[in-house]
């Protein structure tokens, strides 16, 4: 009998069925009249799928930035000089991925109960609508879209605003909305807005697997796997046409050429790619050398472009976007850099030994299977009704990835009874030797901790950072409670309360680190606790009226935050709390 731990959020047996999700979504789809946006109407086009094919047949690789102002008017005003700019360069841009803001993937009635991030806000039909009139490029929307709990208005305004390729199916899985508990009314929202798609021709639906559970899987098989998943919801049982985008977490060049030609061997329709995100895990704070891993990733990217042309924009992120918002010029050097890549990604292409990239595409996609096959059979063991995407969607978020790779995965169990991935990802390569690193750098019995409870967690999916902590304070002989992901002020007061821990430790990279903090430290005080906060990760919000996000260091610090954010100092940052105590 498996033993499986469900954190069941509501009755999926209650769904509605897959007919009548059906008959709503074509109700819905009579309505839809995609817009013309400029983009469209520069290149004599009906969709950005039909541009891609296009583009892929004349050799073309497409370019892709991801923007998202705060404001309407910031946002109209930069895109505009970086379209401008880059003519004048000689260079070029396809596409603009429009980040919204965390409270637009709620209902309009429920985001008072949000903090606003640094995203950009659409108060209006006609803002919507001006998406893809400013400039000849093309708008893509995949933040707090389709996942949220607001997918289907968003979807259909898009749609309208000729929004041809949306997301995002990963964000169902793991984007939480602390305060707002509406995950019946998301799932089916999210559901219909698929089926919608798959009505509306041209469409992609898109999903980025390194904001879902791609990012906690540990292992490329799963990865894998759970691509077979996404797409048998999305494409067999729900009739749209599904692309992937992934990058985040890929540093290794040759790793991210292996998972190009996985998912596309998979990409059964043929449908054009959204884009390939750029890899940020090597962003740091020199900035010269973010612009050689924008290098590596580029090149790699385009390399694979050459060989098998997928339509999947090359997307440049800024040098500075592991510090803060990049501004509209860093965003021009970016594309310049990769311009470079792509002329030269033909000198290289001829000599990569493309028999040995497919034969890793094989034992991924190999393997993979296993893994898809065994989360399907253990589903239906289960009680899991398999033939009700809706149902397979909330089962699966509520075992949680890892659950499902320890039960499913492919890889061989090892003698301490963990599963060894059959090929590591890069994320968890990488964790692991920061987290060496970290260990190698405590000191003598001076850096050790004796059982002082702390608590460690993140405001957002971005766990990176709480790893390493968690595991520097674990081995310094700390009692360690992980939280976990988008962890509410309730949540951390409550535990403060149950474990006497005097040490907070939260990661945020969501752009409400000042707002969360006055609210946790208010609630922390009004409990009684003595404990003190620590922040790390991007210390930023948009101050009253600002269009960026700046930085809040110091007014973190007026509220007794601890905002060393070095997570070497972390061990005698809790010594010194204790001792004080």
């Amino acid at each position: 009998m498996l033993e499986i731990k469900f954190n069941k959020r509501f009755e999926w047996k209650d769904l509605p069925s897959l007919p009548e999700i059906e008959a709503e979504a074509a109700k819905l789809a009579k309505d839809i009249n995609v817009g013309e946006t400029l983009f469209f109407r520069e290149h004599g086009v009906k969709s950005e799928a039909e541009y891609k094919r296009r583009a892929m047949a004349a050799g073309i690789i497409s370019k892709h930035s991801h923007v998202g102002w705060n404001s309407w008017d910031e946002t109209a005003k930069n895109i505009e000089f970086i379209y401008n700019e880059l003519k004048r360069r000689g260079s070029y841009i396809t596409r603009f991925g429009f980040i919204l803001d965390w409270v637009m993937g709620v209902p309009a009635a429920h985001r008072g109960k949000l903090p606003k991030g640094t995203g950009l806000i659409l108060n209006t039909p006609e803002e919507w609508a001006a998406l893809g009139q400013i400039v000849p490029v093309q708008p893509h929307m995949s933040d707090h879209m389709i996942g949220s709990p607001n997918a289907l208005e968003n979807t259909i305004l898009a749609l309208n605003a000729g929004v041809t390729s949306i997301g995002n199916v990963s964000h169902y899985f793991t984007y939480e909305y602390p305060g707002v508990e509406l995950e019946y009314e998301r799932t089916v929202n999210s559901l219909t807005a698929f089926m919608l798609m798959g009505k509306v021709e041209g469409t992609i639906v898109h999903s980025n697997m390194d904001d879902g559970f791609g990012n906690q899987f540990r292992d490329l098989a799963s990865i894998t796997g759970w691509a077979m998943m996404e797409r048998h919801l999305v494409e067999d049982m729900l009739g749209a046409r599904m692309a992937f985008a992934y990058g985040n977490l890929f540093s290794d060049p040759m790793g991210r050429i292996i998972i190009h030609s996985v998912m596309e061997k998979l990409n059964e329709h043929h449908t054009p790619g959204t884009m390939i995100f750029g890899n940020t895990v090597d962003y740091g704070l020199d900035y010269q050398r973010n612009y050689g891993a924008l290098a590596s990733f580029s090149l790699a990217d385009a390399i694979f472009q050459r060989h098998t042309p997928t339509g999947h924009a090359v997307a440049s992120v800024p040098v500075t976007e592991a510090v803060r918002i990049p501004t509209a010029q860093e965003i021009v050097d970016g594309h310049l850099t990769v311009d470079m890549m792509i002329e030269k990604s033909k000198f290289m292409e001829p000599f990569i030994n493309w028999e040995r990239v497919n034969a890793e595409r094989d034992l991924y996609i190999f393997c993979g299977k296993i893994f898809f096959e065994r989360m399907m059979n253990a589903l239906d063991d289960l009680g899991v009704d398999i033939t009700h995407p809706g149902e397979i969607f909330a089962a699966l978020k509520a075992i949680g990835p890892r659950q499902l790779e320890d039960h499913f995965g492919a890889g061989e169990i090892n003698a301490a009874g963990e599963r060894t991935p059959v090929r590591p990802t890069d994320m968890m390569k990488n964790l692991n030797a920061k987290k060496d690193e970290a260990i190698t750098r405590l000191g003598g019995p001076d850096e050790t901790l004796s059982g002082e409870k702390v608590l460690v967690g993140s405001t957002d999916i971005h766990d990176y950072g709480k790893e390493v902590v968690k595991t520097i304070l674990t081995k310094a002989g700390a009692a360690v409670f992980d939280l976990g992901n988008y962890v509410t002020p309730e949540d951390v007061v409550e535990t403060l309360i149950e474990t006497e821990a005097r040490a907070v430790a939260l990661s945020t990279y969501n752009g409400i680190a000042l707002s969360y903090a006055r609210e946790l430290t208010e609630k922390m005080n009004e409990a009684g606790t003595e404990a003190v906060l620590i922040l790390g990760g991007l210390l930023n919000e948009n101050t009253e009226g600002g269009s960026l996000a700046v930085d809040v260091t110091e007014e973190l610090k007026s509220l007794g935050v601890n905002c060393d954010n070095d997570m070497d100092k972390i061990v005698s940052t809790v010594k010194e709390i204790y001792a004080e105590r």
